[in-house]
């Protein structure tokens, strides 16, 4: 049975909009997505150079959410949850409830001591990374920014096809031998079923407990 509750989705671009909206719909719940971007390239351009207008583009989104009356948002993006000045959102919409997957890795940082990390670009990774740090300090991390691997998501590669190209069994997985994989990208997902094949550590998409706080917290 379909939950009466609708998630608001705002990611980077069209794709991982879609990809936003479908994991919510997959779970049951009803969504309606907005992206803050055309492509990769876009996203990466206002990311790294109009922080600002990205921040108020993202508030506006959220204005929109609200005039159809919906207060439970998802910033499903990782990148753009580290572009944007989340705080100050909050604080223009507090009737809204406003949840990114950067809330999400500081309950992961306490649970593992060696991690693999792959984000968007170089900008989202060291975000990350910094709330890794802050909450566990002898965390040791191996980080990759991957926005080759995210072009090819776009394009619609197929999952082995991109993985076999970018040789990512062995790009920090095999000599590392971490304890988890973190995909810091809500692009990577698309890969994460070719990815169980073949690796034995956790693979970590931070999706799930997002919704999870948005469905059973309220809006204030």
């Amino acid at each position: 049975m379909t939950s009466l509750i609708k998630i608001g989705v705002i990611a980077g671009t069209p794709v991982d909009t879609q990809m936003g909206v479908d994991f919510v719909k997959k779970e049951g719940f009803e969504a309606v997505g907005y992206a803050t971007a055309s492509s990769p390239e876009e996203q990466n351009r206002l990311q790294f150079l109009e922080p600002k207008y990205l921040t108020l583009k993202v508030l506006d989104i959220i204005k929109d959410f609200e005039n159809q009356g919906i207060y439970r948002i998802m910033i499903y993006c990782n990148s753009l949850s580290a572009a944007v000045d989340i705080q100050y959102i909050r604080s223009m919409q507090p009737k809204s409830l406003i949840v990114t997957p950067l809330d999400i890795y500081q309950n992961l940082a306490t649970k593992y001591k060696k991690i693999v990390l792959w984000a968007a670009n170089g900008q989202c990774l060291s975000a990350i990374e910094h709330i890794f740090y802050q909450q566990n300090p002898s965390i040791d991390i191996m980080g990759v920014s991957m926005l080759p691997v995210i072009k090819a998501i776009e394009e619609g590669e197929p999952p082995k096809t991109i993985i076999e190209k970018f040789d990512l069994f062995s790009l920090c997985i095999e000599k590392f031998k971490p304890h988890c994989l973190i995909l810091g990208c809500t692009h990577l997902p698309y890969l994460q079923t070719e990815l169980f094949k073949g690796l034995s550590v956790p693979i970590i998409d931070p999706a799930k407990e997002m919704l999870e706080f948005l469905t059973t917290s309220n809006p204030g």
